[in-house]
């Protein structure tokens, strides 16, 4: 019986994403994706604590996390809108609010 992988996936995939901007995705100090609207990156990764980060260009989050072994984290990241996106439409700019959640294990922590 072999050892269980310890992966990380992060999923750009959430329904109220508003389908716009790449969201740039680094572990530790490594870019490790750039995605797009419904994209997705999964990594092997060593056990241990490890920091995710995100960032659109305009905005960024990042987690700090804990991953025993044999564990697959999974995380999602969204561009969403909030009170005043219609500026997007109307003046080419407006507020933009990036998301960085983890989805399983009881969700310890959102991004900082």
């Amino acid at each position: 019986m072999g050892i269980a992988q310890t992966q990380i996936t992060v999923s750009r995939t959430l329904e109220r994403d508003m389908g716009i901007r790449e969201v740039r995705i680094w572990l530790d100090d490594e870019l490790i994706a750039t995605l797009k609207y419904k994209q997705s990156v999964t990594r092997e990764i060593a056990p241990g604590q490890h920091t995710l980060r995100a960032h659109n260009t305009l905005v960024g989050k990042h987690l700090v996390f804990d991953l025993q072994p044999g564990v697959h984290a999974r995380f999602s990241t969204s561009n969403r809108s909030g009170c005043g996106t219609s500026l997007i439409f109307l003046l080419g700019a407006g507020p933009i609010y990036l998301s960085l959640e983890r989805e399983d294990e009881g969700n310890d922590g959102g991004g900082r």
